[in-house]
């Protein structure tokens, strides 16, 4: 498989002790290596193996200084292969951990600490929905799709049994919720079902949280997957989560809810660290320290200071852990970008910079109390957008031609450099 590279900066210091001190991050040219370890959706080993960069899907960004972590979507293909993708679900059918790392065995017998900042982090709290029905014929995972409006769909689990809603109105069909419901008492606290019909979706959602529902499912009318449903004008509202499913899963829970049909949804999140391990000699004793990666502008530090004898390999790097995904997900689930651009305490409390307005429309204004020789934007993949040169202390920039979204303007004077993230309309 494939190999890319990129550097990472060491800066060395020794300390009063035997035991040197040193520190590591993000930057451009130094070998990096892959490995994956993949597992059942259980939490069950099935295999481990290295794997280029590349196919890990992280992307390297030497000219930029960036590192891309992304889920898997690498062994997606098709998606008919079920090894890889659930064929009921129409999810991935494996929790895949990415490793994206250097080893470096020249740290061996010192005391490591790896730092770097998150230029942006777009795939915290992302992930996949998992819709499942607990008891009797239906039992087990089946497709579903989470609306665009009410309450969101999170990774603790929302278990609950499942209630037909029925309203004044047969016509067109009384459990549609489009008409004023007459069994509020049995919705209450359970999960109610009701069917697509003539009104919004937010409408119906909202009538059911009104009943006490804790979550909605919605069955589709109309053959084939289940759709993103819109919240129309009563969809900010609705403050419970609500998802659709197809109309032969839907209509199936419906034909068993007189036997009881008790439901499972939850939300399989992503997670993203920054990792020291060392191993020993032959690789059967692992040691290892990591950190979670935080939200856009945040910094992270992880230290390895378990120094032993029987140390012999070193790796630090980033790690992705989460179902292996859809490629046509890849935009609506992110990505974590990180650098080594980290400034210390004193940059910071050094450098007084404002800008405004933010969000903007068609023009940035930056001020600062010092001079401000360049100014770098980059866009939330670490890209370049803009570059300016303004040697002064307050000027502006033009932003009517970037897309709507978030920016990061790197600042750089006599004194340091300073990030600052603005929001264009």
């Amino acid at each position: 498989m494939k190999k890319n590279y990129f550097t990472i900066a060491l800066v060395f210091c020794l300390t009063s002790m035997v035991i040197a001190q040193n520190t590591v991050s993000v930057d451009a040219n130094a070998e990096l290596f892959g490995y994956a370890n993949v597992f059942e959706t259980d939490g069950t080993f099935v295999f481990g193996e290295s794997w280029g960069v590349t196919d890990l899907q992280t992307i390297v960004d030497p000219a930029n200084n960036t590192l891309t972590l992304q889920p898997n979507y690498n062994t997606w293909a098709d998606g008919t292969d079920p090894f890889w993708v659930n064929q009921t679900t129409v999810l991935g059918n494996k929790l895949f951990e990415g490793n994206t790392y250097v080893e470096d065995n020249t740290l061996v017998g010192s005391e490591l600490t790896f730092e770097g900042l998150v230029n942006s982090n777009t795939l915290d709290g992302a992930g996949q929905l998992l819709f499942n029905v607990n008891n009797g014929p239906l039992e087990g995972g089946h497709q579903a799709v989470a609306a665009a409006f009410g309450g969101a769909f999170t990774s603790t689990a929302l278990t609950g049994d499942a209630v037909l809603v029925t309203d004044e109105s047969v016509d067109p069909d009384e459990n549609d919720a489009c008409e004023p419901i007459t069994n509020a008492g049995e919705i209450d606290g359970n999960v109610a079902v009701v069917r697509r019909g003539a009104c919004q979706f937010g409408f119906k959602a909202l009538a059911a949280q009104n009943a006490g529902a804790i979550a909605v499912i919605v069955v589709n009318n109309q053959e084939g997957a289940p759709i993103v449903m819109a919240g129309g004008d009563d969809g900010e509202l609705v403050t419970i989560p609500a998802l659709m499913v197809s109309d032969v899963v839907g209509e199936a829970i419906i034909a068993e809810l007189a036997n009881g049909v008790n439901t499972t949804m939850v939300l399989s999140t992503y997670t993203t660290v920054a990792f020291i391990k060392v191993f020993n000699s032959d690789f059967s004793v692992l040691k290892q320290e990591s950190v979670a990666l935080g939200g856009d502008g945040s910094t992270f530090s992880v230290t390895y200071d378990n120094v032993e004898s029987e140390d012999a390999v070193v790796q630090y790097g980033f790690q992705v852990f989460g179902l292996n995904a859809n490629p046509l997900d890849e935009a609506a689930l992110g990505s974590v970008i990180v650098t080594s651009e980290q400034l210390g305490v004193s940059d910071f409390s050094a450098i007084n910079v404002s800008v405004y307005p933010n969000p903007t429309i068609n023009k940035i204004t930056i001020q600062s109390d010092e001079q401000i020789s360049n100014v770098v934007v980059y866009n939330t993949l670490g890209q370049m957008v803009m570059n300016s040169a303004p040697d002064a202390t307050n000027f502006s920039m033009e932003t009517a031609n970037l897309d709507a979204g978030i920016y990061f303007a790197k600042l750089s004077t006599e004194k340091g450099s300073k990030t600052v993230k603005f929001i264009k309309q």
